[in-house]
């Protein structure tokens, strides 16, 4: 669907009079937005319409509640001679005004597109100066998200009739509707690949698809893929436990963005080897690693210095030995919602082409029950050499982030964040309203939250107090994998933090509860790529 700025009204037409419903002859709508006191948004640039509007609230009583619709078909005309017939005009409510809101926002862009989607070629939307900057943006996101599809498996796929829109807004909001349209590319990206059932989408597909966006962005974006022979001689051996119990290999993707410029010499040394080589031939990786850093290195991180996101990529979690219950476990495709998060947010940011730099860690493997699966009880080494007691094979996506979290601190990045659907407590605690959020560093924690304000894309703080790290500890291992019934989101963020070095900012993002909808419509969302996005938008404008 295409979207654009407008000047300009649609116009009338001239046709004989229709005695039933306008279709293929009226192909364009008029969309005018009116508030819960029966204001009309926009009135001054409505012109020769105010009128008719005004006649159509009147005679249907309509209200403005949010979500409201009315139409006019535009039926009017002379009977004996060919007149001038005026578009279709449907008027939909917007509530009250001072509670804009992004699922405000949401609700009425979807209605919008609901109403005309199926009968329409373009509409016009009469927006004026009604929206502010920030809402504007929102507004034009949710009204592209509502047309996503994900429809490729059925054997018969309906086309919408509408594929033009227009914006009637002042052109200074040009640049807040080219990067609603980079963030749209960007998590229908991530909706697409979290759609995809898990006997197509598993970690070579995801490495594929990375690669692919290489190759479209050869300017931008330089992929590297670490098959299981590497990360043996890095000795990611958590990584590994989860990968084990499947025939189809774990990759570790790394997407490297130059927005601004290259990443330095010690980012550079992330060069790999085929996945043909021999174990001995890369050791040489081994010998790269991040030293510890100290806190002052931290704060002095170069301006070029990247970002990094890392995202949980378990394509399919059957839980593994500890296997899960049958019901709704066909949404466990869903648990690559974080890799697919930084998928689309890479791919966004090409779009976007913002002046930063940032890697992209994709961790991805398939947990699945065989002879060759990790036990509970098992005990593993990690890349930075602590031991984990694995009590529970389904508590899994933690341990893959372990080791990519050792990993990425190569780079000596400015910050990294972690995001995943890694725990049931998250959903408990924030249901499917908010993503939390865990940091050790303040000044992340404020632009995330401040992202998450101006994005809509919501967030909320969540504890990391050290007393929670109690629940971790393992009588003959560094650590266990699981803490007990209590606090579960929080012992999960605690147990990542230990694979992060002092000094080092960083966040973790569970969006457990937000990644996806379940039950009947069952569907990705493309969440946190709106809030990946603002925050990498607000961080390039002030450097």
């Amino acid at each position: 669907m295409n979207i654009k700025l407008s000047q300009h009204l649609p116009k009338t037409h001239t046709q004989k009079m229709l005695k039933k419903e306008a279709k293929s002859k009226d192909d364009a709508c008029l969309v005018v937005l009116v508030d819960d006191k029966k204001n009309i948004l926009a009135e001054s640039v409505l012109g020769e319409y105010t009128a008719r509007i005004e006649q159509l609230i009147d005679v249907s009583h309509f209200k403005g509640t949010a979500g409201e619709t009315v139409a006019d078909y535009a039926l009017a005309g002379d009977k004996k001679t060919t007149k001038q017939n005026p578009v279709q005009l449907l008027l939909v409510g917007v509530g009250n005004t001072d509670k804009f809101n992004n699922t405000v926002l949401q609700k009425i862009a979807k209605t919008i597109y609901s109403s005309t989607q199926k009968r329409v070629s373009s509409i016009t939307v009469a927006l004026g100066d009604a929206l502010e900057e920030n809402h504007f943006g929102q507004f034009a996101l949710n009204l592209l998200a509502a047309s996503y599809r994900f429809d490729k498996y059925k054997s018969e796929q309906a086309t919408p009739v509408l594929t033009d829109v227009y914006l009637v807004a002042d052109d200074t909001l040009q640049p807040a509707l080219a990067f609603a349209q980079s963030v749209f590319a960007g998590q229908s990206l991530t909706r697409d690949v979290a759609n995809e059932p898990g006997n197509i989408c598993f970690p070579a597909y995801m490495a594929e698809q990375a690669q692919e966006l290489a190759t479209t962005y050869p300017d931008l974006l330089t992929v590297k893929v670490l098959g299981e022979d590497e990360m043996t001689a890095l000795g990611m051996h958590c990584f590994l436990a989860v990968a084990q119990g499947s025939t189809k290999e774990g990759k570790l993707v790394l997407m490297e963005y130059r927005g601004k410029s290259a990443f330095g010499t010690e980012a550079g040394a992330t060069e790999t080897t085929s996945s043909n080589a021999k174990v001995s031939g890369l050791k040489a990786l081994a010998d790269k690693l991040p030293t510890k850093k100290s806190a002052k290195k931290a704060d002095n991180a170069s301006d070029d210095a990247p970002i990094v996101l890392v995202g949980k990529g378990v394509t399919f979690d059957s839980g593994g030995i500890s296997i899960k219950p049958g019901a709704a476990m066909d949404e466990m495709k869903f648990d690559m919602g974080g890799s697919a998060s930084v998928l689309g947010t890479i791919k966004a940011l090409c779009e976007a082409r913002l002046p930063i730099n940032v890697v992209g860690a994709l961790a991805c493997a398939e947990n699945m029950p065989s002879g060759d699966a990790t036990r509970p009880g098992d005990i593993v080494k990690a890349m930075n050499g602590k031991s984990v007691e694995i009590l529970n094979t389904d508590a899994e996506g933690r341990l893959v982030l372990a080791d990519t979290l050792c990993y990425v601190q190569r780079y000596n990045p400015k910050a990294i964040i972690d995001v995943a659907t890694l725990t049931g407590a998250c959903v408990v605690a924030l249901g499917h309203v908010r993503s939390a959020v865990f940091s050790n560093d303040e000044d992340v924690l404020f632009d995330l939250e401040n992202a998450s304000n101006l994005s809509g894309d919501l967030v909320w703080h969540m504890p990391l107090d050290d007393e929670y790290q109690a629940q971790l500890d393992s009588p003959i291992a560094d650590m266990q994998n699981i803490g007990g019934k209590g606090a579960g989101a929080v012992t999960a963020a605690c147990f990542l933090s230990r694979f992060v070095e002092e000094g080092q900012a960083w966040a973790h993002l569970d969006i457990a509860g937000t990644a996806w909808n379940s039950g009947k419509d069952k569907a990705a969302t493309g969440r946190p790529v709106p809030l990946f996005m603002q925050y990498l938008k607000n961080s390039a404008d002030r450097v």
